[in-house]
């Protein structure tokens, strides 16, 4: 186990053995849990998971409308 400190502005730097662990510029999660600072690397989907997604059929322009529409109309009154 290795010790850090976080700098004045919040930053830390980690130990050179954690960061050969993940690739440089890896995105990673972060969250705390009690006492602990938890980082997780966040692994982006391949493209053909977002196809997969994809509904069958497309929305029609007027569907996607009403949709912006109720959402819309439904913060306002969250908001009033």
């Amino acid at each position: 186990m290795d010790a850090v400190k976080i700098a004045a502005d919040g930053s830390i730097r980690l130990p050179p053995k954690v960061l050969r662990r993940f690739p440089s510029r890896s995105e990673l999660a972060v969250w705390s849990a009690g006492d602990m600072i938890v980082l997780k690397r966040l692994t982006p989907l391949p493209p053909t998971a977002f196809a997969r997604r994809r509904p069958a059929e497309e929305m029609a322009i007027e569907e996607i409308d009403a949709e912006v529409q109720a959402h819309r109309k439904a913060q306002r009154a969250k908001k009033a």
